[in-house]
């Protein structure tokens, strides 16, 4: 296992939680970027420059060498990007457009090295079948509190409201940091020594994961 600082350009006490599953020694430094869309700008093309910008936030604190890591991720219903609910009324509409349908979770990564220009970047593509759920059910999730700072205004995670019924692709990307794109992402710098995400991510989220191989091997693959 590398024994690289890491940096991680997000809040996200979800990002958090998943790098601090692999032992690594971290801090957490936010990027506060515009994260408006630019007119004209596909759904892909705007989580990429999201995640470059975030990873281009100079740390004032960061030394030479050390590695910064910044995602992004956006929830994509018929190419129209839902963002974190503003509001409890705008987490219901969010909700219920998704209910009983299929929609994209895209994440962007971008890595460097401080000290060298150079920006890795990465993205995984998932498909998410959600559960055709009740109002009522809609009203009590957001009354948790647990839509609230999330795209699309859900966790798929959560097994009390259990919003998914199917997806293909990448669990942990769904949940906003995919680790084996993470890992073939950082094994492009010169200094990182690999180590097993892929083994960690499976243990932690108790889930054999059919994409593993095929990303590690280069495939572009959500």
């Amino acid at each position: 296992m590398t024994t690289a600082k890491f940096w991680l350009a997000s809040n996200s006490p979800r990002r958090r939680e998943m790098l601090s599953w692999l032992g690594w020694s971290f801090q957490s430094a936010p990027a506060n970027i515009d994260e408006s869309a630019l007119g004209g700008e596909n759904p892909l093309e705007h989580v990429k420059r999201l995640a470059l910008g975030k990873c281009q936030v100079k740390i004032d604190t960061a030394q030479p060498g050390e590695i910064v890591i910044a995602a992004d991720t956006i929830v994509v219903l018929e190419n129209a990007i839902l963002g974190k609910p503003v509001d409890e009324k705008d987490a219901f509409v969010m909700l219920k457009s998704l209910g009983d349908r299929t929609h994209q979770v895209i994440t962007a990564l971008a890595v460097r090295q401080v000290g060298l220009p150079d920006v890795q970047q990465e993205t995984c593509i998932s498909n998410v079948r959600m559960r055709n759920y009740s109002d009522a059910e809609i009203e009590a999730y957001i009354r948790s509190g647990d839509p609230m700072d999330k795209a699309g205004g859900y966790a798929i995670q959560n097994a009390q409201f259990h919003p998914a019924v199917n997806f293909a692709g990448c669990f942990a990307s769904v949940m906003g940091m995919p680790l084996c794109h993470l890992e073939r992402t950082l094994r492009r710098l010169a200094d990182y020594q690999p180590a097993d995400l892929a083994v960690i991510c499976q243990k932690k989220l108790n889930y054999a994961c059919p994409i593993t191989r095929r990303v590690m091997i280069g495939e572009n693959i959500g």
